[in-house]
């Protein structure tokens, strides 16, 4: 078979695939005007947009509208708002050498720049939830304790404090001794311990000899002019909260029997209390408490009465102008018109909803003029 010859492949000389480079054709070369127009374009829209972005901030920083230009620190002066601070209080328990309770005290500060506040004294056989402080206090310690006193009262204490005897000594000793009205007694401050644990027959004569004591060495401590000089050289809570009491105007206050009654125990509640912790977080309403007749000696009056209704004072301050006539309780949210009414009623004034208001609290309190006609008498001593 002859071979036949196989044809001349002259393809085979030609790239089977397309060159990996080719020469690029030359773009024409720009305009004289566009190459000079878009860089003058360009940076004249940098210039542009710096220009408006620093007018606009001169507009804003110059603006009025909607903005507080002074921060108003006069507390007498139209506009004045501020948050309140919740009271400072020290839940002291004191026990034995035994661990034995033998004392319930409570400190709380009035005033925390200018001092003063309330000494609560509390009988361990005061009774809270159907058995004793003593028994709250055998079952669960220091924190049974809290709880059963805030149970009493229906307010949270800021921090506890234990007094054991080797305590006591120490935070009574600096002071020296101490007169104590009650039996006449002298009380040195190595005595402290024995003198204020030592039970009665009535239990009742131990908070009045307690009540003695406490009132006799705070205005020891307090007499000085600086009540650290006469307090132990520590830095504990304890020691701060006293020198703040003892550094303005103390009450002291014992328990009257080991269950006084609700109406008793609310009213040394709100008086001991000015700015309560919620025993519950979030179960008291809270309220933005404004001036708006310029009597600010009514101001605790309101405050007093609000607390007294179960509500948080959390806001201070006034309204923007001291000639409103009636007083008056705002809510923002439709689903606070009810509480809203209600303590409209304490207050003595109407409702109004605002949807714009300050969301700082769940309403606002504006005391208006009829606030005056109806307090005013009775906060001037009868005047």
């Amino acid at each position: 078979m002859t071979p036949v010859e196989a044809p001349e492949r002259d393809h085979l000389d030609l790239p089977t695939h397309p060159p990996r480079f080719q020469q690029r054709i030359p773009t024409p070369p720009l305009s004289t005007g566009w190459r000079w127009g878009f860089p003058v374009l360009l940076v004249a829209a940098i210039v542009w947009s710096a220009f408006l972005v620093v007018e606009g901030f001169d507009q804003v920083l110059e603006s009025e509208e909607g903005a507080t230009l002074d921060v108003i620190v006069d507390v007498t002066a139209p506009g004045f708002e501020a948050f309140v601070e919740q009271t400072w209080s020290l839940l002291v328990v004191s026990e034995d050498e035994e661990g034995h309770l033998t004392g319930v005290t409570i400190l709380a500060v009035a005033d925390r720049q200018n001092g003063g506040g309330t000494v609560l004294v509390v009988p361990p056989e005061a009774l809270s939830g159907g058995r004793t402080l003593a028994a709250a206090h055998e079952a669960g310690g220091v924190d049974g304790l809290r709880d059963a006193v805030v149970d009493i009262l229906d307010v949270e204490v800021s921090n506890t404090a234990l007094l054991t005897p080797s305590r006591l000594r120490s935070l009574a000793e600096p002071a020296g001794t101490i007169q104590v009205p009650f039996e006449d007694a002298s009380v040195a401050g190595v005595e402290a311990a024995d003198y204020l644990g030592l039970p009665f027959e009535d239990p009742m004569l131990r908070v009045a000899r307690q009540e003695a004591w406490w009132r006799a060495w705070f205005a020891t401590v307090g007499v000085a002019s600086d009540p650290a000089d006469r307090l132990p050289a520590i830095v504990i809570e304890l020691v701060e909260v006293v020198t703040a009491v003892a550094g303005g105007n103390v009450r002291v206050v014992a328990w009257p029997s080991p269950e006084p009654g609700t109406e008793w125990v609310d009213r040394t509640v709100v008086e001991t209390f000015p700015f309560p912790i919620p025993a519950v977080p979030g179960s008291r309403t809270t309220v933005r408490l404004l001036n708006g007749n310029g009597d600010f000696a009514l101001d605790d009056i309101a405050r007093e009465l609000l607390v007294a209704a179960g509500a948080e004072v959390s806001v201070v301050g006034n309204h923007e102008d001291f000639d409103l006539i009636g007083t008056r309780v705002l809510y923002r949210d439709p689903a606070s018109e009810a509480e809203a009414a209600r303590l409209a009623v304490v207050v003595g004034g109407g409702t109004l909803h605002d949807p714009m208001l300050s969301p700082a609290a769940d309403l606002t309190v504006i005391l208006g003029a009829d606030f005056v006609a109806e307090h005013g008498t009775s906060s001037n001593g009868g005047a």
